[in-house]
């Protein structure tokens, strides 16, 4: 007797459950950098409730269907760097990486944010 798995069918296309069980999105965020995304935007549009909590989740939902994880990251950093004093952080600073870097996660942001129905933030450092 042979035995096989249910088959999922959908828009006319049939699919093994087994297919489905090995995707996993291609940009998969750690469950701790979403975490501390979604807090950080949830303080700068004013606190802790249900509004901002689905705003900010959508929103970092639509960074990483954007950006790989590595990419968010590296951009990010050079966006945080930004005010970092001394010697040392200066290539977060300044050049011209260092502000496309800051242009490209900034319109990557805004783009997220008009989806996710976020208005213009407190802080111009989202």
């Amino acid at each position: 007797m042979r035995y096989t798995l249910p088959l999922l069918v959908a828009g006319g296309l049939c699919l093994p459950l087994s297919a489905l069980a090995n995707k996993t999105p291609a940009h998969d965020y750690p469950t701790q950098a979403r975490v501390e995304y979604v807090y950080e935007c949830m303080n700068r549009l004013g606190g802790e409730n249900y509004d901002t909590l689905y705003k900010c989740a959508c929103s970092i939902d639509r960074i990483a269907d954007e950006l790989p994880y590595d990419e968010y990251v590296t951009l990010d950093t050079y966006q945080r760097g930004q005010n970092a004093a001394g010697e040392r952080p200066e290539v977060l600073r300044e050049g011209s990486i260092a502000r496309d870097s800051r242009s490209q996660l900034a319109a990557v942001k805004a783009r997220a944010n008009q989806q996710c129905m976020i208005e213009t933030e407190k802080d111009t450092n989202d």
